[in-house]
């Protein structure tokens, strides 16, 4: 065996935990755009801003798509919205569970 060769269990337990911290931060990130009122996908959609609503698409031309109200909404009106219906979910499902 060559010194430079590295072995199979420690790069086998070097793949395992870098997958886990990618995880881990790729779901704290979705939980902060989430909770931001950013797009999920990470792209922005408009020239929206998280207090102001936008005005035109960015990135694809305006003829060749039509924009929705969710795309141009401001930041706070798309969180205001993800968060009420997270929380109406919990509370349908909370009720669900004490009912029976």
């Amino acid at each position: 065996m060559n010194k430079n060769t590295v072995k199979r269990t420690l790069t086998r337990k070097r793949r395992v935990r870098s997958r886990r911290g990618r995880r881990l931060s790729l779901l704290v990130l979705l939980l902060v755009w989430f909770l931001s009122g950013q797009p999920l996908n990470g792209r922005r959609q408009s020239n929206c801003t998280f207090w102001s609503a936008g005005t035109r698409r960015v990135g694809v031309p305006a003829y060749l798509i039509t924009c929705r109200w969710w795309a141009l909404a401001a930041g706070w009106q798309r969180a205001g919205i993800r968060l009420s219906m997270t929380a109406v979910s919990v509370y349908l499902l909370v009720g669900l569970v004490i009912v029976r």
